[in-house]
């Protein structure tokens, strides 16, 4: 894309061409070698930058108290790190035991749940004359209510008994027992 570029740039104009530098059969163009003094040590010169053994010591017992202070310092974040591990399994256990806690207390609470089956099971609607009156089902709805129970389970109750709708038609809803609640 730059070749392309530069081709329309230069299109109009006169090309020159580059002229070559003479490297008279050398590599290196004269002027650009290093001198002897500006090149690396050898691998087999390197007595100028083995320090002494007294260097070595002076720069290690430098490091030394450094060394201390990251490892004191480390030391800590750890311990920190493991103060708030030990809180998060904590918090994690007391939101289990909460858990547990609340499905027993359910269970107890349906074990214990007493619905009003002092109503025999139902087999005709009010048009054929079943002995149900309107009252007989509101008393029933209100001692379910008081009991505790949701308008769902109060429908589900009454469908299951076989207690037809008022008008004998449908199934019982929990916005129909709603409904009824608040006209009471």
């Amino acid at each position: 894309m730059n070749d392309f570029l530069n081709n329309m740039r230069t299109s109009g104009k006169k090309e020159t061409s580059s002229s070559r530098k003479n490297m008279d059969g050398n590599y290196f163009p004269p002027g650009e070698r290093r001198i002897p003094k500006s090149r690396r040590p050898s691998a087999f010169n390197r007595s100028n930058s083995i320090p002494t053994k007294e260097a070595r010591e002076t720069e290690t017992g430098d490091l030394i108290p450094v060394i201390a202070e990251n490892t004191t310092q480390l030391v800590k974040e750890i311990g920190r790190i493991a103060a708030v591990s030990e809180m998060i399994i904590e918090s994690q256990m007391r939101q289990q035991n909460a858990i547990a806690n609340f499905f027993e207390s359910l269970k107890a609470l349906m074990a214990n749940r007493q619905c009003p089956d002092d109503m025999p099971m139902a087999t005709a609607s009010y048009a054929s004359g079943t002995h149900y009156t309107k009252d007989d089902i509101i008393s029933t709805i209100n001692r379910m209510r008081d009991q505790g129970a949701t308008f769902a389970t109060i429908a589900e109750y009454l469908g299951d008994k076989g207690i037809p709708t008022f008008s004998g038609r449908g199934q019982w809803h929990a916005q129909t027992i709603h409904r009824l609640c608040k006209q009471i």
